[in-house]
């Protein structure tokens, strides 16, 4: 025989899975910063042998990139890249490819920079009254942290 609950909300209301204390909170986002750093090292490492494999130096890519960007379209033609005939012809997917490997590779330095600002600022004690005595404490900080960031930094 099946159960039907009504209002399964109420089942977690006394869970308290979103509060997290600083040490944890510190433990959590260098982890995560070192996850970062490892995937900005392996797109980085792609990029170099793509960039190694059809032999594109720097000034290459730019002209590759740029002329990619200004068409309308996904597709450059093969004909249309010019450079020496002993360039190698490089397909429009590896640009895009290139392209898109640097946008996630900045998107990641961008969320190490917000890692580390927070981290710097996560504070170690807070101040509160002792409601008994009226004395000034320290306590260990609690932060609430939503699902999605629970989620990110793998809690």
């Amino acid at each position: 025989m099946g159960y039907r609950i009504e209002r399964p909300a109420e089942l977690f209301e006394s869970v308290r899975y979103n509060t997290k204390t600083t040490p944890d909170l510190r433990g959590a986002m260098g982890k995560k910063v070192e996850e970062l750093e490892k995937r900005i090292a392996e797109r980085e490492g792609r990029l170099q042998r793509i960039r190694d494999e059809y032999q594109i130096d720097p000034e290459r890519l730019a002209t590759l990139v740029i002329q990619y960007q200004n068409k309308e379209s996904d597709f450059v033609s093969y004909q249309a890249q010019g450079g020496s005939p002993r360039d190698t012809v490089v397909p429009a997917g590896v640009i895009a490819n290139i392209i898109r490997e640097r946008e996630m590779i900045d998107s990641e330095r961008s969320q190490i920079r917000k890692l580390e600002l927070v981290l710097r600022n996560l504070p170690e004690s807070e101040l509160y009254n002792d409601p008994r005595t009226g004395e000034v404490k320290s306590r260990q900080p609690l932060h609430q942290l939503t699902d999605d960031e629970l989620e990110y930094l793998g809690f």
